[in-house]
C-alpha cells in the first residue's frame, strides 16, 4: 500500500452528525498505511461514555473549550491544550459540561476504519429512534466495548 502526504482544508473530510456530535474524518487509515487515523470532533454539552478498547490506542487533543476526561475512573478537568494519552484496555469517556462547545482532535492507532464505524453511528442517530441493539452490535464490532464506571 502507498502512503501519500495530503493537506486537507478547514471544510474538508467526510462529516458524520451522530446526535450531538459532529465527527469529521481526518486522515484515513489507507493513508497512513494502518498506522492511525484522526478525526475533529465537535461537542456541545455532552457526553462520550465510558468505554474501552482492546486492540487501539486513543489519544484526545483538547482545541477549544473545556473536556473533563474520566480514565480508569480518574476525572480530569482540562482545557484547550491538553493531550490525553489512552492506552488500549484502559476504560475511559469524557464530557463537555457546556455551555460552549469544545472541540477535540481524535487519533487512534492503529487504524481499525473508525469512519465505517462513524458513518454507522450518523445513520443509528438519524433515524426516529435510536435501536441501542443495533448500537451495541457495531460498537463490538469496532473494538468499542461500553462499561459502567467501576466495572
Amino acid at each position: 500500500m502507498s502512503v501519500a502526504p495530503s493537506v486537507l482544508s478547514p471544510d474538508e473530510g467526510e462529516r458524520f452528525l451522530a446526535g450531538p456530535f459532529t465527527i469529521v474524518s481526518r486522515v484515513l487509515g489507507d493513508q497512513t498505511g494502518g498506522a492511525f487515523e484522526l478525526y475533529d470532533l465537535t461537542l456541545g454539552a455532552a457526553t462520550i461514555d465510558y468505554h474501552v478498547h482492546l486492540t487501539m490506542d486513543e489519544t484526545l487533543c483538547v482545541i477549544e473549550g473545556e473536556i473533563e476526561f474520566n480514565l480508569a475512573g480518574e476525572k480530569f478537568l482540562r482545557p484547550a491544550g491538553s493531550v490525553a494519552f489512552v492506552p488500549r484496555g484502559v476504560h475511559h469517556g469524557f464530557t463537555n459540561k457546556g455551555p460552549r462547545q469544545a472541540r477535540v482532535l481524535v487519533t487512534f492507532n492503529p487504524a481499525r476504519s473508525q469512519n465505517d464505524y462513524f458513518r454507522e453511528l450518523a445513520r443509528l442517530f438519524a433515524a426516529p429512534s435510536l435501536d441501542t441493539a443495533a448500537l451495541a452490535a457495531l460498537q463490538k464490532r469496532f473494538d468499542q466495548r461500553l462499561i459502567k464506571p467501576g466495572e
